[in-house]
């Protein structure tokens, strides 16, 4: 279970926010050889997604990733410093200012915008349209994977770790771990890009909550708006194909009495004109999963935990892995160089486990927690009156603020 001091070989599986920053920051060792290997084109993602928030702990993980990069990524963002909670008629449920709640602002980003500047990292290094279609262990315990390129499939010589970065559906997990169990909420999402005609009645992240459905929205830059809406199902039930017409879709969201504030009316009449355009997605969870019985393998971002996208944790969570992941990475190099002996590989996959497991449960179930408001018979003054509590705002806190370092030692 262990390998020669010269080094590790190591493959990245999915350049995406876990993948490009691990990537970025190993391709510095000489003792490490990294395969990088990443399913679309270079420019596979240059003009999909929708708009994404990445919270203050993200922000700070990025930071002990490497402090230059966060001015790079803040120069194509937008600030998140105010995340605003509302009624349809605009009443106030809550207000949190992000200073305030986690000691500095996320930010607001173009999803594809995001990905190319961190897929830029490392691009020179990636092996593009090349996907992971299986994975095998060798007698030795290390992995060696099967790669689709260009209609050819070819298995690549073992290697000591493999990072499985390949998303919430991942092939790596599924094969060296087994199926997760996947855990239906109960609740369809909606999500549009579009430009930006509000004059200003939508901007920093806010929410609006008609009945139990959730209009919300916030500006990006370029001149463009991120929007979503929810829609309650039976958990496990799929999206009514009649939702994505625009009268059904309209109608549904329409209030049964009373007056919508201008700003979830504008949110309403622009996703009911860009039906056509929206992408549908559910909310979901399966549970918590850092690595395989070996230990040869290193599962992050939503690999290692699909959660609800309730309070933007997602790609936050995944900068946060990123950085337990070097921090692991690195003091086994650091450790085995000093002795003079092998890398273990799997106390790396352990420590990081170790760490980032119990933090990532609770932001999951605060994720979860969060939606309630969005659930069909939600007791919703009970759910709105709870946002308003003194306990949900520490959960916030304990959310957003990044826990302090350990640089675990494997």
């Amino acid at each position: 279970m262990t390998m020669d001091a010269a080094g590790l070989r190591v493959a990245i599986v999915g350049v995406g926010v876990a993948g490009s920053l691990v990537a970025h920051r190993l391709a510095r060792r000489s003792d490490i050889a990294l395969e990088l290997f990443e399913k679309v084109a270079t420019a596979g993602h240059a003009d999909s997604g929708t708009g994404l928030n990445v919270g203050p702990n993200g922000i700070a993980a990025l930071a002990r990733i490497d402090p230059a990069l966060v001015t790079r990524v803040q120069a194509i963002s937008l600030p998140w410093g105010h995340w605003s909670v509302r009624q349809a008629d605009g009443s106030a449920v809550a207000d949190f200012d992000m200073v305030q709640l986690a000691g500095s602002a996320g930010i607001r980003v173009r999803w594809a915008a995001l990905y190319t500047f961190l897929r830029g990292l490392v691009a020179s290094q990636v092996n593009f349209s090349a996907e992971a279609t299986a994975a095998r262990r060798e007698e030795n315990g290390r992995i060696a994977l099967q790669v689709e390129n260009g209609g050819r499939r070819d298995w690549t010589a073992p290697f000591d770790l493999v990072v499985a970065a390949d998303g919430r559906y991942s092939m790596l997990r599924e094969t060296l771990v087994g199926r997760p169990a996947i855990e239906h909420m109960g609740i369809a999402v909606t999500r549009l890009l579009c430009d930006d005609d509000s004059q200003g009645l939508v901007d920093d992240y806010t929410q609006w909550y008609l009945g139990h459905h959730r209009l919300f929205g916030y500006r990006v830059p370029g001149g463009a708006l991120y929007l979503t809406a929810t829609f309650p199902l039976a958990p496990g039930d799929p999206v009514p194909e009649a939702l994505k017409e625009p009268e059904v879709f309209r109608r549904t969201l329409t209030p049964g009495a009373g007056r919508l504030a201008p700003g979830p009316l504008y949110v309403l009449d622009r996703l009911s004109a860009n039906v056509e355009r929206l992408h549908w997605a559910r909310f979901q969870q399966a549970p918590v999963c850092y690595r395989d019985p070996g230990g040869r393998l290193l599962v992050l971002g939503d690999a290692a935990h699909p959660m609800a996208p309730t309070l933007g944790q997602g790609a936050t969570q995944a900068l946060e892995d990123a950085d337990a992941a070097v921090a692991a990475i690195e003091a086994g190099l650091d450790r085995a160089s000093t002795e003079r002996g092998p890398v273990d590989v799997p106390a790396i996959t352990g420590a990081v486990e170790r760490r980032r497991t119990a933090r990532v449960r609770f932001v999951m179930d605060r994720s979860w927690s969060a939606a309630k408001p969005m659930l069909l018979g939600a007791d919703q003054a009970a759910a709105l009156a709870d946002i308003r509590s003194p306990q949900y705002r520490r959960e916030l806190e304990q959310v957003f603020r990044l826990p302090p370092s350990e640089r675990p030692a494997p």
